[in-house]
């Protein structure tokens, strides 16, 4: 056998390689390996299908800092909103003709939830802990007022009690006093929703200007904001048929998927997770463009019986996949497919003791008005985890 042109193609392979930047040693070492072994360079290439041999839900916490606050009832989901002031910005009460006129809370509507009209009351409560505080919160104290909610505009606003100007200069002029904490309730009634970060303490007051009487106002900016809400109803049991995925509770999928059949020697192509909803569950639509899903690498063991996130140990920090969740469902068949790098399944094979799992969930705000019904491994339309591999071929030699 001649080698010369065995090492001409050769050569040309591993310069055309680093051109393109392949990052890839491992599956650089696979293609020449490859070339050499057979005619076409090619072994042969195998499709697996696994389900999950574990598989639930999880909610991540009753606490929610994020961009929207939610207040109210849907169903069995109950929330409300907790408000920090810092510092209590007050008017100059030694202006002419000085008279304080109204407080209030001012709020911008988030329109895309809640669209029945509801009662919104604010409560004093007490100082809480961001690092530990859960549902149902501390607890609520004095009326501080109550307010229709028409959920028409984009702002709205709920006046305090005619009392509260008293009580919001000795916030500002005594030390000792800290601005209390407030609690926002409906009372059973409808959920409502506004976007955090933009709460607002307005005093109004009028003054003399030039012998007229002149309407003004001073604004205190909440500092800090979130919402809780009752724990998932009902609680994953890890024998359900059913996953809850995203809706209020913003629920996330864990699942885990056994590799063993497939040998550390082969070259992994790819994986795709496919999602396979129940006849029940809602589907996504074209409101549903932009959402988005990420997944998670859990990098531990973990039992079905968990029902939040923080009890599955070794979850990565960020997320490795995402993709536009329209563009992955297909109608025909109900499946929601997620693309996986190739990466991760490569360390799983080489390394099983790694291969703790995924944690899939659904990105922002988009989807809380949906709950998607996944099939789980107890049903007869549970998820699949497509690997696609290549063994090496004999050798040539």
């Amino acid at each position: 056998m001649r080698l010369g042109p065995l090492i001409a193609v050769l050569v040309v392979c591993l310069t055309a390689t680093f051109l393109v930047g392949c990052s890839r040693r491992a599956e650089k070492l696979v293609g020449a390996d490859r070339l050499i072994r057979g005619p076409g360079g090619l072994g042969t290439t195998t499709r697996v299908l696994e389900i999950p041999d574990r598989d639930t839900y999880v909610e991540n916490g009753t606490a929610v800092f994020d961009s929207m606050l939610l207040v109210g009832q849907s169903g069995p989901f109950d929330s409300r909103t907790f408000l920090a002031i810092g510092t209590v910005n007050l008017p100059d009460t030694t202006l002419p003709g000085f008279v304080p006129q109204t407080l209030s809370l001012e709020f911008q509507r988030n329109l895309t939830l809640g669209f029945d009209p509801t009662t919104v009351s604010a409560y004093q409560t007490t100082i809480w802990d961001t690092t530990a505080v859960s549902w149902p919160g501390p607890a609520q104290g004095a009326l501080l007022g109550t307010a229709s909610d028409d959920r028409l505009l984009t702002v709205f606003s709920l006046p305090l009690n005619s009392a509260s100007f008293g009580q919001v200069v000795q916030w500002k002029s005594n030390p000792l006093v800290t601005p209390p904490r407030i609690q926002l309730q409906t009372g059973g009634q409808p959920l409502t929703a506004y976007v955090a970060g933009t709460v607002k303490l307005r005093i109004r007051y009028s003054h003399t200007v030039s012998g007229s009487a002149v309407l003004d106002s001073v604004d205190s900016p909440i500092t800090q904001d979130f919402y809780l809400h009752s724990p998932l109803s009902p609680a994953p049991t890890g024998a359900d048929s059913a996953l809850v995925w995203g809706g209020l509770s913003q629920t996330e999928l864990a699942m885990h998927f056994p590799l063993d059949s497939i040998l550390s020697s082969v070259s992994v192509n790819e994986a795709t997770l496919v999602l396979r909803l129940l006849s029940i569950s809602a589907v996504p639509d074209t409101a549903d463009v932009t959402a988005r899903v990420f997944v998670k690498a859990i990098r531990a063991p973990w039992g079905e019986g968990v029902s939040e996130q923080s009890s599955i140990p070794g979850v990565d920090s960020t997320a490795f996949a995402s993709g536009s969740l329209i563009a992955l469902y297909s109608p025909s068949n109900g499946t929601v497919a997620i693309r996986l790098p190739g990466s991760l399944m490569r360390a799983w094979v080489a390394t099983p003791s790694t291969n703790g799992g995924l944690l899939v969930r659904m990105d922002d705000h988009r989807n809380l008005t949906k709950l998607f019904l996944i099939g789980s491994r107890e049903s007869a339309r549970p998820a699949e985890l497509h690997v696609s591999y290549t063994e090496l071929p004999p050798g040539r030699f």
